[in-house]
């Protein structure tokens, strides 16, 4: 008889700083294209920011 193996429980992933959000959120927006769009784009920056740091505020269910 196999012996049921626990899963390991998943870590939720770290939280990140603000200039490393910056930086994996500007990944997305490099081309060439998004030039004459970099305002909008850094106010969907701003506002994926708030909503990063809402869902990880402690006690906040994800």
């Amino acid at each position: 008889m196999e012996q049921s193996r626990k899963q390991p429980r998943k870590q939720p992933p770290a939280e990140l700083e603000r200039a490393e959000f910056h930086e994996r959120f500007a990944r997305s927006f490099t081309d060439a294209r998004f030039d004459g769009l970099r305002d909008a784009v850094a106010a969907l920056e701003e506002l994926a920011w708030r909503q990063y740091c809402d869902q990880h505020r402690p006690g906040t269910a994800h």
